[in-house]
């Protein structure tokens, strides 16, 4: 909604270069959303930058991994650009690696979503989405490489010190169990 008046239709720019990741999320956004969906759909970088300067849409969902320009290049030339900068801009990719959710935020992103396996799932995230997009279209970041705050960052480092500690207490657990059994059977 804007202005006061109601929307009538969604218009999004998917950037995608999979054909049936695009086919699935098409699929998804058509069921989350309550109003209609104008898609268009970028296949690499440097047309997804032209499609959004030639008309700006209500959201772009960016994959990170395409020709041309990455994702991170699409997003660094749209929040550098004042004029686009206000379109919310919601990462979706198949990547869940900390840095790529620390830098895309740290360009302007506005949301981050890792592609679920389960379709269900992905039309779950995209209702959310749309549902608090008149939200995200009020922040107006740019791009500015903005460095990870200790809130947005997560050191790659506490993942694997949190593995390493989850398989040590299992592996205490099945010796403590282990020495119970031992000593219930030598004491009965």
């Amino acid at each position: 909604m804007s202005n006061g008046r109601r929307r009538a239709r969604w218009d999004v720019i998917l950037a995608e270069d999979n054909d049936d990741h695009a086919l699935l999320i098409e699929m998804a956004l058509e069921k989350a959303s309550r109003l209609p969906v104008d898609l268009r759909r970028a296949r690499n970088g440097d047309e997804a930058i032209d499609l959004i300067t030639s008309s700006p849409p209500d959201l772009l969902l960016l994959d990170l991994k395409m020709p041309e320009r990455s994702g991170h290049e699409v997003l660094e030339k749209i929040k550098g650009d004042q004029r686009l900068r206000r379109i919310p801009v919601a990462v979706l990719t198949s990547s869940d690696r900390d840095e790529d959710v620390a830098r895309s935020y740290g360009l302007g992103g506005n949301h981050f979503i890792t592609k679920p396996e389960d379709p269900a799932q992905l039309e779950a995230r995209l209702r959310s989405l749309l549902t608090n997009l008149s939200d995200l279209r009020t922040i107006h970041r740019g791009a500015g490489a903005i460095e990870p705050t200790a809130a947005s960052a997560v050191q790659a480092s506490s993942f694997a010190v949190r593995r390493v500690l989850a398989w040590g207490m299992a592996v205490g657990i099945l010796v403590a169990l282990l020495l119970f059994a031992l000593l219930t059977d030598v004491i009965g």
